[in-house]
């Protein structure tokens, strides 16, 4: 640290960690809160460097390779466009996913070269609030592009700015992050209705489709077969995975599902063998081995640290969630789905739905035994025509081809800027 540096040639220091600062030790005078900030040293020395209109700089959450940024980083770089592409990871995010395309640059979040993108790229494009970047006075500079393409597709649980649990704080700070959009990228009326509501009217909504959804409408033989060397599974079994979301006080009980029996229930149909696959959502991850110790006795593959979601939808057979988006998503496959949410009551008390689960065409189970009951009784051709009406009710128009409609636009965008 340059600070350290200099003041060590003026004076003994000593220094202890405390919390997430030091505390430095100045000819005895402790000095328990440093004033050295690295991001205000870069936000001042790149403010005025030239803004690069062929850089793109992606955000997603923890710096994963996934969602829509991830499709639309692929489309270019399947088009061969004169773009550099830049993704800002975590510290210890690559130490879990490796999938990044060589030609994809790796920037550490808070570090040197991530402000540095940050200042000079044309665009920025993400999924998630950028709260953390707010916080350090990080603001769209006059000609950058903001586009935002969310992470959810007709998504029934509140977000969390509007959620009953939401801070005021937090919700300021989305405010700010909200105003800097120049794009969203919606995937029919009601994501369009709901982006109006939750970022305050604020970007111009494109219903392009959702770039991550482009992945239901291809040939997945290859990926299917990709995954399960990868997961150890073998090519004659079927998948059925269960992806539930987090809960906002990160109470576990409520991942209590019966796998043993669920199995057993699907397999006796005779169609097919299956085997269990859990993804856990990533706010989980500290609470794996704790989630994980419930099934013990159970015979499950963990794809917790496979980093593409949408990857996993493709390839599954049955999906079983509770209030994740996920269920929106893989229901343009035309597979089953089944609601295993044991806390209905008391989720739509902390964090709150948009719509019942009533609504979706979605058995609901709220116990193992109505779980098994459902998937016994399960009706493709009802489940079908009842996927077929919600998603028609939701003016949804995933058709495959999202991620090529972002990229004109950029490159719209891009052309408009040199003239």
């Amino acid at each position: 640290m340059e600070l350290l540096k200099y003041l060590r040639k003026l004076v003994p220091i000593s220094i202890t960690d405390e919390d997430e600062h030091r505390t430095y030790k100045i000819f005895g005078i402790k000095i328990k809160k440093r004033n050295y900030h690295p991001h205000k040293m870069y936000l001042k020395m790149y403010r005025d460097y030239p803004i690069d209109n062929h850089k793109i700089l992606f955000k997603t959450f923890k710096g994963m390779y996934n969602c829509n940024p991830k499709y639309i980083a692929e489309e270019i770089l399947r088009q061969n466009l004169p773009y550099e592409l830049i993704w800002v990871v975590d510290e210890n995010i690559l130490k879990y996913y490796h999938d990044f395309p060589k030609n994809i640059k790796l920037v550490m979040r808070g570090s040197k070269e991530d402000y540095h993108a940050h200042l000079t790229a044309k665009f920025w494009i993400t999924h998630k609030r950028e709260n953390y970047y707010i916080h350090k006075g990080l603001k769209k500079r006059e000609g950058q592009i903001y586009i935002q393409t969310w992470h959810g597709s007709l998504g029934i649980k509140k977000t969390g700015e509007v959620s009953h649990s939401a801070k005021k704080k937090f919700t300021n700070l989305c405010k700010q992050d909200a105003a800097q959009y120049d794009y969203l990228i919606s995937n029919g009326t009601y994501t369009t209705n709901f982006f109006k509501e939750c970022f305050w009217n604020n970007g111009q909504i494109m219903e392009f489709g959702h770039p991550r959804n482009d992945i239901f409408f291809r040939d997945n033989t290859e990926l299917k077969r990709k995954i399960q060397e990868r997961l150890n599974i073998s090519a004659d079994k079927k998948i059925v995975m269960y992806a539930p979301t987090f809960r906002d006080d990160y109470n576990t009980d409520c991942y209590g599902i019966d796998f043993e029996k669920v199995l057993s229930e699907i397999n006796s149909a005779g169609k097919g063998e299956y085997v269990f696959v859990l993804k856990l959502h990533p706010k989980l991850m500290n609470l794996r081995d704790e989630i994980i110790s419930k099934y013990e006795n159970c015979e499950i593959i963990d794809a917790t640290d496979y980093g593409d979601m949408q990857e996993l939808l493709a390839i599954s057979d049955i999906l079983i969630t509770d209030y994740s988006s996920c269920a929106y998503d893989f229901m343009l496959t035309g597979r089953p789905v089944f609601i295993f949410a044991t806390d209905i009551k008391e989720y739509n008390t902390l964090r709150g739905l948009y719509y019942p689960l009533t609504t979706t065409p979605f058995p609901i189970a709220e116990n193992n035994s109505q779980l098994v009951e459902n998937i016994k009784k399960f009706d493709n051709e009802k489940y079908l025509k009842g996927v077929e009406e919600f998603l028609k009710g939701k003016g949804c128009i995933d058709d495959g081809h999202a991620s090529e409609r972002v990229v004109e636009l950029i490159k719209k965008l891009t052309a408009e800027s040199e003239n």
